[in-house]
């Protein structure tokens, strides 16, 4: 099931294309389900039929393929009476037939959409299975129901792990959600160290300038002039350090690629947010201290110390 965190891969063989040498199989993720899953669940056919009840022990095997795997080993031609099968070192597996191809589903968030294969599970029986029902009403309002009939076919049969699809994909993300989250926090930590920093620096930077403000005022310097000149000083500092430290995240940000989902390691609102941010907080360290000079008494600026 998508999210659900059960993926099983196997080797194929696919006919009309060489087999692969050694170490590069052709691999894909596959699974085995009954006709109503694809409807359930909502994924769209784009070619062919689903699995019917014919799709029985003793008739012709038969395989539904997704989008990436049709595109991957027949491009540009149609998948439907292709026929592949799976490639084992000691068993020669059967041919089975391409029937349907169905829209491309992600199982991980964190990769991206591979070749996936679907058989029919009468012709494929596993041990255990998921079974998966849609609703108008609140899921687990379901569950007893559910189990119910699952034990009027069976009373020894377990049933267990009864989630909705909202919790299935909440589980799924967990750890990345919850190290997305400290890592946001450590985050917004280090931009109010930065920012307290940037303003500490600058402030005391300005402040030395005291008694330069002050002889300036005595010689007659305007104070608008005065705070201009000292603004746009502190200005070029500032930027000067926002454009290296934008030089250092672009480089180290893609080593945090894995942990980013809908956002790039680029991305230009985050960076563009950052950058105004840090440089507001260092205008506002040079303007204050620079404007309380400006208003201070010449004769008091020139003895400061």
């Amino acid at each position: 099931m998508p999210l659900g965190g059960s993926n099983s891969s196997n080797s194929f063989l696919v006919e009309g294309i060489p087999d692969p040498p050694p170490g590069q199989e052709f691999v894909g993720r596959y699974r085995t389900c009954t006709p109503d899953y694809f409807r359930t669940m909502g994924i769209s056919v784009m070619k062919g039929r689903t699995f019917t009840d014919q799709d029985k022990p003793g008739a012709p095997l038969v395989i539904i393929i997704n989008e990436a795997m049709a595109q991957k080993y027949w491009p540009g031609a149609d998948p439907l009476g292709k026929r592949v099968r799976f490639n084992g070192p000691l068993t020669e597996y059967p041919w089975m037939q391409v029937v349907g191809v169905v829209q491309d589903v992600k199982h991980e968030l964190q990769t991206p959409v591979t070749a996936d294969y679907y058989l029919p599970h009468a012709q494929d029986v596993w041990s255990s299975m998921v079974l998966v029902a849609r609703t108008k009403v609140e899921p687990l309002l379901l569950a007893a129901d559910m189990r119910q009939q699952v034990w009027t076919l069976d009373k020894d049969q377990p049933v267990f792990e009864v989630r909705t699809m909202e919790q299935v994909r909440s589980l799924s993300v967990s750890l990345y959600s919850f190290s997305s989250v400290s890592l946001g926090i450590f985050a917004v930590i280090a931009l109010l160290l930065a920012a307290i920093g940037i303003y500490g620096v600058m402030s005391y930077a300005v402040m030395q300038r005291t008694q330069e403000i002050g002889i300036r005022m005595a010689l007659g310097a305007r104070a608008a002039d005065v705070l201009k000149l000292v603004v746009r000083n502190g200005m070029s500092l500032a930027l000067i350090g926002v454009v290296s430290g934008l030089a250092g995240a672009l480089a180290l940000t893609r080593l945090l690629q894995s942990l980013l989902f809908g956002v790039t390691p680029t991305d230009a609102l985050t960076f563009a947010v950052v950058t105004f941010g840090l440089l507001l907080v260092a205008l506002l360290a040079c303007y204050i201290p620079a404007r309380r000079a400006t208003k201070v008494d010449p004769l008091v600026a020139l003895r400061y110390e």
